[in-house]
């Protein structure tokens, strides 16, 4: 989703650049309206760099920051909000992609059905989780299913080119499974204001779906979480990537994280055995892997119908919805406001058909004159 928005972001700026209305003008290299020439640059750098856009730029309630790129993906969401709208008045085949983007879009804007329906989309997925993880190997099969279904777990895997081989790509196993994202939310004492937001969220949504021991399920979740934040790689770490190319075998990561039933885990998302997979963490692993073995499967358990629920607030209705809103965006970001519904509705189809909606997008913003002339610059 990120790379599609930075494509689209760039494919802005070419448009733009491309407009034949702009050839006669020249654009300054640097914006100077921008800047605050009233700040001295040694005593506040930020102030004199950014000043004036600040100025120029409020920054928009729904928004935590709002820089170039911002305005870019802004301009864009209101593009792709068009090409949607078209398409809804359009006769579109069914089984088309244009049907699947529509049915998608018109689901998201359906707020009556949403809220009428609340967490009952969740229902076969949490009573899944509830019946059948009973220990660390179903708790692994059961991991692989929440993230082919768009749910994180404790770790996740991902296709990417092999830094040591660029002609071939390798698959990674990276940590995962801190919904705060950065470890030091959850171990240094100047952020237990948020620990408190985050543990109030759990219980939340827990009520929300329909659980009399919503308080119980939430403390386990977050004990699971609290347990894998002591050994989860700081931001630092995480700069060295020569640290995090650590080759294995599929039997060799099996045998060395047996807890985490690897073999398990790969076989629920159908992935074959590998001759080279690259783990990020070891250390993050090898600690995994003992907290996975000496873990109380209900709380894995709890743990696991957090993260479905959870990482579905923006989907189902608005209760779940604002109790998201309620602590990520506004107490962890300080944002005030919520995106409308169709900014919401909209990257639904945007997310999960990503590749079809930037084909839209490029046929109808960045024609082919427009093309050839920016392969020309380059």
């Amino acid at each position: 989703m990120k790379r599609f928005i930075f494509s689209l972001a760039v494919a802005s700026i070419c448009v733009a650049a491309c407009n034949p209305a702009k050839e006669t003008s020249r654009v300054p290299a640097l914006d100077y309206s921008n800047l605050d020439t009233l700040t001295a640059p040694g005593a506040d750098f930020y102030k004199y760099a950014t000043g004036g856009w600040q100025k120029n730029n409020p920054l928009k309630p729904e928004f935590s920051r709002y820089g170039a790129f911002d305005v870019l993906a802004e301009n864009n969401e209101i593009r792709l909000n068009d090409l949607f709208k078209g398409l809804v008045s359009l006769k579109t085949e069914a089984g088309s992609v244009e049907r699947k983007i529509t049915d998608l879009y018109k689901m998201g804007l359906d707020s009556t059905r949403l809220n009428t329906e609340g967490a009952a989309p969740l229902e076969k997925y949490l009573a899944k989780i509830e019946t059948e993880v009973v220990d660390a190997r179903s708790f692994a099969r059961l991991s692989a299913e929440c993230e082919r279904n768009g749910a994180g777990g404790l770790f996740g895997c991902y296709a990417e080119a092999d830094l040591a081989d660029s002609d071939n790509e390798v698959l990674y196993i990276g940590e995962s499974g801190l919904s705060m994202g950065n470890r030091d939310y959850y171990l240094l004492e100047q952020h237990e204001a948020l620990r408190q937001g985050y543990r109030e969220f759990l219980e939340k949504i827990f009520t929300l779906a329909g659980y009399e021991d919503a308080a119980q399920r939430a403390a386990d979740a977050y004990d699971v979480e609290m347990a894998i934040a002591v050994p989860f790689w700081s931001m630092v770490q995480q700069r060295d990537v020569e640290a995090q190319y650590n080759p294995f075998t599929t039997s060799q990561l099996v045998a060395a994280y047996p807890n985490l039933h690897f073999d398990v885990y790969f076989k629920a998302l159908s992935i074959p055995a590998q001759e080279k997979i690259i783990v990020e963490q070891p250390s993050y692993f090898e600690a995994l892997d003992k907290i996975v073995g000496q873990t109380d499967p209900v709380k894995l358990r709890h743990y696991l119908q957090a993260s479905v629920i959870s990482d579905a607030c923006g989907c189902i209705s608005d209760e779940f919805y604002t109790a998201s809103f309620d602590f990520f965006s506004r107490q962890m970001a300080g944002v005030k406001e919520q995106k409308p519904r169709w900014k919401r509705a909209m990257r639904v189809p945007n997310g999960l058909l990503g590749e079809a909606v930037g084909e839209m997008y490029v046929k109808k913003y960045f024609p082919e004159a427009d093309k050839e002339k920016m392969l020309r610059i380059v």
